[in-house]
């Protein structure tokens, strides 16, 4: 079995399936495998991306919106993925998101069948009870309230006294309010994928990882994948095998499926690519979660604003004003000093559209996998979303003005009080300045074979090709209300254990190459 990608999914892959000693894993990194046992600080050490990730990312960038032509979005390149270089936050996907993915993909999906997975792969340290997962290899904290900075005590009070509930467990069934972000950091170190699944399993004679190895597309024999071609040290290789699983991503696997003849196949050909199975769905429906944030300068009197490793310890779940999706909105405070001009400390309140209605899409723009496919990430398509928007820029404001937070802030620089004269001109500010949240996800959906834009079927089972299955946030039909990097563990370990179930069966083993 080739399994292409050491990302989030690819280690829970890698680990879960090479429990079986009878089966052989293979798997496939475009990136370097650092030694787990001493990573370098930028990989051990819990921060947000910087220029010390560079030599770990893929360098893609996307359109935004019409405004905003090339947006960074980077993601890992590295044994471990994004969870390598992520900020480490650690949420549940919610019941809303999970009952609406099994509309697309089955019962198997909806948010009750999905938590003893979630439980599984976590030891949630502050609240060790059901549902909760108590041995799992993900440790999960929160910062202790006496390590909370002055805004985020102040973020907190401004939040309660508005009348919001508070929330000491984000990661309880149908939690809302205010409250501390979960991490899956320990003594502030970063348990990435790779540290918590791959690193135990490593020693086993079954696994066998083969980094620095660019794939370039998937091998067919008709319509059977047979096995990956890819380009290691200068020389091209074929990987051979029974079962290919494409885990490289919302960008990378859907890139792959393009460049091997599966997705649309009026867009495939004129790269001089045969189509092999027309699934117009490859490609569309790349979901995520934009972002903007409102600022003020620190006060005077705010001596110690300074930025944290991680800036974010608590945030707001709400629900947009006038939105009839619960749930919608997410708000956090932070100190921020080494992006603003001149480094001068800046309190600024975050906010997240987590249920955008918009999608965008990946393309082809060369046959060379080599190339980057044109990305569009699609933000404000949907007038709704901007709407929903303007309202939580409209709650930022709200909350950051009010006199809980008067002795932190001084002048208010974003946005300018010319932004905030009409609607069109708030509108306009969003198109230039919205931000990613880097939780792309969607471009190669799950869904029933008559579904015509569901690329994969409830296990990842690529339609029309045998042997192939896609198993990371590709096959998400819709970014759930929260980080993705949770939900993406539960993906991989939830079509793991079926994958085991099924080898286990002499009839599934027939129809399901192990």
């Amino acid at each position: 079995m080739l399994i292409v990608g050491a990302g989030s999914a690819g280690c829970v892959l890698a680990a879960r399936l090479s429990e079986d000693p009878g089966r052989r894993v293979c798997l496939v990194e475009a990136g370097e495998h650092p030694d787990l046992s001493a990573l370098p600080p930028e990989l051990r050490d819990s921060s947000m991306i910087d220029d010390r990730h560079s030599r770990y990312l893929w360098h893609h960038t996307a359109r935004a919106t019409e405004r905003l032509p090339a947006l960074a979005i980077p993601s890992g390149r590295v044994v471990g993925g994004s969870s390598a270089i992520n900020t480490t936050v650690y949420l549940w996907a919610l019941r809303e998101d999970l009952d609406g993915w099994a509309e697309y993909a089955g019962p198997d999906w909806r948010y009750d069948a999905c938590v003893p997975f979630f439980e599984r792969i976590e030891s949630d340290l502050d609240f060790p009870s059901p549902p909760h997962g108590t041995t799992g290899p993900i440790p999960v904290r929160r910062t202790p309230r006496a390590s909370w900075s002055r805004a985020a005590l102040a973020y907190e009070a401004a939040c309660l006294a508005a009348g919001y509930p508070e929330a000491p467990d984000h990661n309880a069934p149908d939690a809302n309010g205010i409250g501390p972000v979960p991490f899956n950091t320990l003594d502030g170190r970063r348990m990435s994928a790779a540290l918590a699944f791959l690193a135990p399993a490593l020693s086993r004679p079954n696994l066998r990882v083969v980094d620095r190895a660019s794939a370039r597309r998937v091998v067919l024999a008709g319509t059977r994948a047979r096995g990956v071609e890819i380009d290691r040290g200068g020389e091209r290789l074929r990987l051979e095998a029974d079962e290919v699983i494409l885990s490289a991503g919302a960008i990378g696997s859907a890139h792959l499926l393009l460049l091997s003849g599966i997705g649309p196949a009026d867009e495939i050909r004129p790269f001089g690519i045969t189509p092999v199975a027309d699934l117009r769905g490859v490609g569309r429906n790349l979901r995520n979660h934009p972002l903007a944030a409102v600022a003020w300068r620190a006060s005077e009197r705010y001596t110690d604003a300074t930025e944290l490793p991680i800036p974010w310890q608590i945030q707001l779940r709400c629900t947009a004003s006038g939105s009839a999706h619960t749930n919608d909105a997410c708000l956090g405070v932070a100190v921020l000093t080494k992006r603003t001009p001149d480094h001068e400390p800046r309190v600024g309140v975050s906010a997240l559209l987590m249920h955008a209605l918009s999608s965008g899409e990946l393309r082809l723009s060369s046959a060379d996998p080599g190339t980057q496919p044109a990305i569009d990430l699609g933000f404000f398509r949907e007038p709704d979303d901007l709407a929903r928007m303007r309202a939580m820029i409209s709650l930022a404001l709200e909350l950051g003005s009010r006199r809980e937070l008067a002795a932190l802030r001084g002048e208010r620089v974003a946005p300018e009080d010319a932004d905030l004269a009409t609607p069109a001109a708030l509108d306009d500010w969003l198109r230039l300045r919205v931000l990613t949240s880097h939780h792309p996800c969607g471009t190669a959906r799950m869904g029933s074979a008559s579904d015509p834009d569901a690329v994969v079927d409830s296990v990842g089972r690529v339609h029309g090709v045998d042997g192939l299955r896609v198993v990371d946030a590709s096959i998400m039909p819709d970014c759930p209300r929260v980080n993705i990097n949770a939900t993406t563990l539960m993906v991989a370990e939830k079509i793991a254990t079926a994958m085991r179930a099924a080898s286990a069966s002499p009839a599934a083993a027939a129809r399901t190459p192990a």
